[in-house]
């Protein structure tokens, strides 16, 4: 999985929806009364605001200064503000259902800096602009190496739960088994089913110049449903990767989308301000500026900027993304930040530089299709301390990006009692944490929810996990083509259960047509997990489809699944052994060489000269060996990755492309029937082109001087189905053409909401415009095409004959679409741009098709 984070929210929701259920238990209501006065005169303060920090709770003092606060869930803090006056926030005691706190406000008199305001605009564009102009003093970016200390804690929990699912007779059994307990409400009086709850502590590292991150995940205490208590769980819901967005981007990337930054470059295009009034935070004056999309559909915030009046920094943020907001499965989501100058740790000076938070929250309630559907809430707390910036460590230290504890999991009250006084503070454990606990524990015992957890495991991993071995994936289980039937398979992979050293990787297929068995095995010795170093030999007897092979289609698993379904075009029986080395020795560059064998053996029409050179007279021959060895080289800079067990996962790279070059020598020495050189290179990143949405790309060439036969040559990937396929040449047959040397490239823009959203009408249905290009330069040269024949096979059949492009004109498809539709579907039209004759079977080539896809994104 590319996306693990992704994937254990669904894991999450696709158990929740096996097990969906609440409680109707009593709720607690919290009373917090008190009284605000003048500091200095003693009078009272009447109509200031008093708010529990992160809630959506609030009052007024009346005339005489008092107030009375109600709720049904207590923050950890009480803020007042007033007009002239420094905010002043207290601690709340969450154990106590009533309790009084009285505020005593100091005014706020400190001299500001003068701010010009020209005749006619915004005061609160001369602060953005001072913000701007101090970027490169106080954004985090400017320092040259920073390392902290981060505590973590995440709650994850149901709510939402209509009446009809509490009436299912499974829900029945868990509201029985839960009846016990008390009930968690939110801030909105909601009734919550915690699923997970969790506790991380890590030293994070950090470097810019060249930029490496290294997290020393030291210590996690995880309780959930279809959660592990360490492993991978402990590397994504501990460190800083959650929630770490910088507000001095452009963009703040969240749930996959880009949202415009109040406070980027182009905030005056995206918003509304107001600069409402100057507040005391800590011991600075900040100027307080509220912001709000100027569309309310577009991808951009709504909320509130506190900027320092000396140094025009970032002290404060708490941003909300807006209920019009072009998202999927977001109710609502806040992003809190606060922030603290750093002591430059290189200079004896003790000089303050860059900006660093020191205390992030992230609180979301999502939810499915439909108003009354189910929903869960999240909220990420994080905590930074022990700060040290501008002492970069050796780059070698940051060669293993993830690092745990050998004692991660291993239980330690002592150590969270330590964590609690120090890093965690006000956020530690409270008696809503401990309540989730014991509602977790309860939750687990219910039969039909271990039942939902194994299920919810196997739909989102594609396995299931038995000991030390996982089952599957399950994908892959069942397919039907024309050429063996039904095709039943059943693999296996081992885990770190059963060794961290030896991975092995095994499969079984059978078609009730063909009646043959086909197999896989895989064995792997990881050599060193810091620099990601294994050894494997590998051997597989399967059918392929011509043009398939995993190499072609780079790694597009679903793709490769879906292909054995229907007319199994240019089928033939393969047997390939290799063996592999791969080793990461500088990050970022993985290099892999293989020697391997592979044989083809077509079951279509197929046959090709040995001798091209007597033309006719040439023997012929259908079945091919090869065996080769080729070294590859894949470059990818800023990548992220996370290890879950002995498997490595990717979470992509950040705006920098992945470059992957791999050479293959085939060699007669080995006794391959052709010697031949072919080097192949793929290019494909991801960005953001400015309001207009984000563009990824797909580059693609390859070439081989040999002479050869088709088979080993280039075949480009068609995809004839009613499915769209992204990266393939959605109006091409497969195999249509072969070439010797091509350059490829595949281009998709999302547009996001940027024209739908202004249609009055369209804009409530969330619909996003989408378009893409494909282009391929091919040809094939005289010495190849002399290598096909005509002539008839045995029996009178046709041979199969592969088309080849002309160098000059190049093949075309442009396409565009909606997508999004009921936050599932999408439909595509492509139009086939060149090449427009007839096909293999004499028939017109369309021009035009329709064709669809579903996925889940945000």
């Amino acid at each position: 999985m590319k996306r693990p984070l992704q994937r254990l929210f669904f894991l999450s929701v696709w158990t929740l929806l096996l097990i969906t259920g609440g409680n109707g238990y009593g709720q607690t209501v919290y009373t917090v009364t008190g009284m605000v006065t003048d500091a200095q005169t003693g009078e009272p303060v009447p109509f200031a605001s008093v708010a529990l920090m992160g809630r959506r709770a609030g009052t007024l003092t009346d005339e005489k200064g008092r107030f009375a606060l109600s709720t049904k869930n207590l923050s950890d803090s009480l803020a007042v503000s007033s007009l002239g006056y420094a905010t002043l926030r207290r601690a709340i005691d969450r154990e106590r259902i009533t309790q009084a706190i009285d505020f005593r406000l100091v005014p706020a008199g400190n001299a500001l800096q003068e701010v010009t305001v020209r005749a006619g605009e915004n005061p609160a564009f001369r602060v953005l602009r001072q913000v701007r102009k101090n970027r490169l003093l106080n954004d985090r970016n400017r320092l040259s190496a920073y390392e902290c200390d981060s505590y973590v804690k995440t709650e994850v929990a149901l709510s939402h739960v209509s009446d009809k699912m509490r009436r299912n007779p499974l829900i029945r059994r868990i509201n029985e088994a839960m009846s016990k307990h008390d009930s968690l409400v939110d801030d909105e009086g909601h009734r919550l089913m915690p699923m997970l709850a969790s506790e991380s502590v890590s030293r994070y590292y950090f470097r810019a110049n060249p930029q490496r991150k290294r997290e020393e995940i030291r210590k996690t205490r995880i309780k959930g449903v279809a959660v592990d208590d360490a492993g991978l769980s402990s590397q994504l819901l501990g460190g800083t990767g959650l929630v770490s967005q910088n507000f001095y981007d452009n963009y703040i990337p969240i749930l996959g989308k880009d949202f415009a930054s109040p406070i980027g470059d182009n905030w005056k295009n995206w918003y509304e301000f107001f600069l409402a009034d100057t507040t005391q935070i800590g011991d600075r004056i900040c100027y307080e500026i509220q912001f709000d999309p100027k569309r309310p559909e577009d991808l951009a915030f709504t909320g509130k900027a506190w900027i320092d009046t000396t140094s025009f920094a970032l002290c404060q943020i708490e941003a909300h993304i807006g209920t019009g907001a072009n998202l999927n499965y977001v109710r609502r989501l806040v992003i809190e930040q606060e922030l603290e100058p750093t002591i430059d740790s290189s200079s004896t000076s003790g000089a303050t530089t860059g900006w660093l938070p020191t205390s992030l929250r992230l609180t979301a309630d999502l939810t499915g299709v439909g108003k009354q559907s189910l929903g869960m809430r999240a909220k990420v707390i994080l905590h930074n301390s022990n700060v040290i910036v501008n002492r970069p460590r050796p780059v070698g230290f940051y060669d293993q990006p993830v690092e745990l504890n050998d004692t991660v999991a291993t239980a330690n009250e002592g150590y969270w009692h330590t964590v609690q006084q120090s890093l965690a503070g006000a956020d530690s454990l409270d008696r809503d944490d401990r309540k989730a606990r014991q509602l977790i524990d309860s939750l687990r015992q219910v039969p039909v929810v271990r039942t939902a957890e194994a299920i919810g495991q196997i739909a989102v991993t594609g396995f299931y996990k038995l000991g030390g071995f996982d089952i599957g994936p399950y994908p892959y289980l069942f397919a039907y083509n024309t050429v063996e039937g039904l095709r039943t398979r059943l693999g296996f992979r081992t885990n770190d259960q059963l060794s961290r050293t030896w991975v092995l990787r095994g499969y079984l297929a059978y078609g009730t047509l063909d009646k043959q068995f086909k197999y896989g095995a895989e064995i792997d010795y990881i050599i060193s997990r810091r620099h990601w170093t294994m050894l494997g030999v590998r051997m597989s007897s399967d059918l392929e489809r011509l043009g398939l092979t995993p190499e072609l289609i780079g790694g597009n698993r679903m793709f490769y699944a879906l292909s054995r379904f229907g007319r199994y075009r240019g089928a033939y029986h393969s047997v390939q052994k290799e063996v592999f080395f791969r080793t990461e020795p500088i990050k970022g560059i993985m290099i892999t060489t293989t020697l391997g064998s592979r044989s083809f053996d077509p079951i279509f029409p197929f046959h090709y000269r040995i001798h091209p050179e007597m033309e006719d007279q040439s023997p012929l021959r259908s079945d091919i060996f090869d065996a080769y060895w080729s070294v590859e080289a894949r470059l990818a800079r800023k990548e992220k990755y996370i290890m879950d067990g002995n498997e490595r996962i990717t979470l992509g790279t950040k705006r920098a492309p992945v470059l992957t070059v791999r050479y293959t020598h085939g060699s007669k020495a080995l006794r391959s029937d052709y010697n031949y050189d072919r080097i192949t290179a793929r290019a494909q990143q991801s960005f953001r082109v400015g309001p207009l949405g984000r563009m990824s790309y797909l580059l693609t060439a390859g070439f081989t001087p040999s002479t050869l036969p088709a088979p080993l040559l280039f075949p480009h990937i068609g995809n004839p189905t009613p499915l769209l396929t992204l990266n393939t040449f959605n109006r091409m047959q497969f195999y249509e053409f072969v070439s010797d040397r091509f350059v490829a490239i595949h281009v998709q823009h999302k547009f996001e909401g940027l024209l739908f959203n202004r249609l009055p009408g369209i804009r409530k249905l969330n619909w996003r415009l989408v378009a893409n290009a494909d282009a391929l330069w091919g040809s094939m040269s005289s010495e190849n095409r002399a290598v096909e024949t005509f002539k008839p096979l045995p029996g009178g059949f046709k041979p199969t004959h592969f088309g080849s492009l002309n160098p000059g004109t190049p093949y075309l498809e442009v396409g565009y679409g909606i997508d999004n539709i009921f936050k599932i579907f999408r439909i595509q039209g492509i139009h086939r741009l060149t090449y427009l004759g007839t096909g293999r079977d004499g028939l017109p080539i369309d021009k035009f098709v329709i064709k669809g896809s579903a996925s889940v994104s945000f």
